[in-house]
């Protein structure tokens, strides 16, 4: 056997080592749903059904109308958002640990947060599709917009193979990133599901920052791609002076794929929004104890947005569920729950 390739060999075979054994996040259990904010959660819930292929949660009460308007104390209070109402609606893909929570306030004061994908605090949803072309036409005859260069799809390869993809937005303006694989992932999406997997992504200011909250203090295992100006990627995001810092992984405790980008080389918007400003993305994450996480990343930047800056408490019939959104640097925010078994 070649030195060159046995050296390779036993390379592999360590990392491979390295990684089986890596500890658990010390804080984080899995993922919870991905909440993006918006206007209007019936006009949110039937693009995502429509447009992109998702499945969605119906309410117990569907055949009466609109979905209704909430005021639950301790929800208000989570979302700091005092006299506010509020009405959710869930897209998901069959199989997915990770449901699109869409949430929708009213009579508190609201900002529109519109982000373009090279601004920090953009959120993306990574959905692999088994239909690009038709789920793309099906986007533009719902009136969203289609960011990617020329407003065309554009061939590519990653960590996970090669494809295609585009990126297009919501009427939030909330970022998709649609991706046709050519070895499509295993799924348990039934076969005539055009959505088969879905994936997080976030645009931050600052990679190395954020990775001190996600790799150093939360446990997560994010690795740096190689790359920094992939034409093809480039063209995705519609950005063609640009170049990038990207980290890729999943989140602990399950296979749910998740991205951090930092784009670079271009004048970026740094905005700041709040829980229930329409187009906010909020990544809830299941935690073994709130209080202890919460303590872990509040020397980095990060501060509690829940009223008065203490969790709140669901209490249900066979456990307590303990709740607190946290603001990180780069106008990103996590949904921290803990769930206490009576």
């Amino acid at each position: 056997m070649k030195p060159a390739l046995l050296a390779s060999l036993l390379a592999l075979a360590l990392s491979t080592l390295v990684h089986a054994q890596r500890p658990a996040s010390p804080h984080v259990l899995g993922p919870g749903n991905f909440l993006h904010v918006v206007t209007d959660a019936e006009r949110a819930v039937t693009f995502y059904r429509d447009a992109l292929g998702m499945d969605v949660q119906m309410p117990a009460n569907a055949a009466a109308g609109p979905r209704p308007f909430l005021t639950t104390p301790e929800i208000v209070k989570l979302y700091n958002a005092t006299g506010g109402r509020y009405r959710t609606a869930t897209a998901f893909v069959q199989g997915s640990p990770m449901r699109a929570e869409l949430i929708e306030w009213q009579d508190v004061d609201r900002k529109a947060f519109t982000p373009r994908h090279a601004d920090p605090g953009a959120g993306t949803m990574i959905i692999t599709v088994r239909d690009l072309d038709a789920t793309l036409a099906r986007v533009r005859q719902a009136g969203a917009s289609v960011v990617s260069d020329n407003g065309a799809a554009v061939s590519f390869s990653d960590e996970r193979g090669r494809g295609r993809t585009v990126m297009v937005q919501d009427y939030d303006g909330f970022y998709v990133q649609l991706v046709q694989r050519e070895s499509p992932p295993t799924t348990e999406a039934a076969a005539d599901r055009n959505a088969v997997d879905v994936g997080f992504a976030a645009t931050v200011d600052d990679l190395d920052r954020a990775l001190r909250v996600f790799n150093s203090t939360l446990g997560f295992d994010l690795t740096l791609d190689t790359e920094e100006h992939n034409d093809a990627r480039l063209r995705m995001m519609g950005v063609f002076t640009a170049y990038y810092r990207r980290a890729f992984g999943v989140v602990p405790g399950s296979n749910l794929q998740m991205e951090l980008i930092e784009v670079q080389g271009i004048n970026r918007r740094h905005a700041h929004s709040r829980p229930q400003d329409p187009g906010t993305s909020i990544l809830r994450l299941r935690v073994q104890d709130i209080d202890k996480t919460i303590q872990a990343l509040a020397g980095l930047g990060t501060k509690v947005v829940t009223t008065d800056g203490v969790p709140v408490t669901l209490a249900g019939a066979n456990a307590t569920q303990r709740y607190a959104i946290v603001e990180l640097p780069d106008n990103l925010f996590l949904q921290l729950v803990q769930v206490v078994a009576r």
